[in-house]
């Protein structure tokens, strides 16, 4: 009844699994939720952390990341953007002040000086285990044994131990690893998540076991997916986050509608 992606990405295997109804409201009905403060947060911190890297070490302060975001922020037309949110949290100084302070805490986190970066936004395409994966990887550096060490920017809550185990939290960057492993013939040695309103650093060790967890996820998900497809039945996975979830508010999730 639907036919399935030409390919995955780790974010739309999370959203098949946290709600296949979601997914296809999203990807099929094509129904797309706005933006969110959050979100443009998060890209808007993103895009100047990748210019910062493309400037000489010496030159990496926090003086510099603040004139590349006024920049990036005039060349995004940001201040529009973030005036037509739907909720806002807050005013444009709110946005800017949350947003940077992000940005400086990057320096608690490592010294910008002292990284060379060997990638940033990379993009990636992967056959994993007969699915056709896509992504795009903040960024890795090649370690002294060749190996890669994959990073990633996190500008949300560090989600807690309670509710998120370590191959929940880490599974988009072993995803990516891998889609490199497949596509490269690289091996990835650790992950870093770079909690950046904490600040704080999440990193594993890649392991055969946390690789193989990860391959399961993306291969199940794949198989459920293609079920869902073929049937055209896609459940809805009613928890407390529905309360959050757009689908709910705009009346679009069946479950919801009276």
């Amino acid at each position: 009844m639907f036919t399935p992606p030409n390919y995955l990405s780790p974010s739309s295997i999370r959203l098949f699994r946290d709600c296949p109804q979601k997914f296809k409201l999203s990807k099929f009905d094509k129904i797309q939720e706005p933006p969110t403060w959050q979100q443009y947060v998060g890209t808007f911190v993103h895009d100047v952390l990748e210019h910062l890297y493309q400037v000489e070490a010496e030159e990496r302060t926090v003086d510099r990341v603040r004139e590349l975001a006024a920049t990036r922020w005039e060349a995004g037309d940001w201040e529009a953007q973030v005036l037509a949110l739907a909720e806002p949290l807050g005013s444009i100084k709110d946005f800017k002040l949350t947003a940077f302070q992000c940005m400086k805490n990057l320096w608690s986190i490592e010294n910008p000086q002292d990284i060379e970066l060997d990638g940033m936004e990379h993009k990636v395409e992967a056959n994993v285990e007969g699915v056709q994966m896509l992504g795009f990887i903040d960024r890795f550096i090649f370690e002294d044994d060749g190996a890669v060490a994959i990073s990633d920017y996190k500008t949300g809550k560090v989600p807690s131990s309670k509710f998120t185990t370590q191959n929940e939290e880490f599974f988009q960057l072993l995803a990516y690893a891998l889609m490199l492993q497949e596509a490269d013939q690289e091996t990835t040695s650790r992950l870093q998540l770079l909690y950046l309103k904490e600040p704080i650093v999440h990193e594993i060790s890649v392991t055969p076991v946390n690789l193989a967890v990860a391959k399961g996820v993306i291969v199940e998900t794949k198989e459920s997916l293609d079920a869902s497809c073929g049937t055209g039945e896609f459940h809805c996975n009613i928890t407390k986050l529905c309360d959050w979830c757009y689908f709910k508010k705009s009346g679009d999730c069946p479950a919801f509608q009276k």
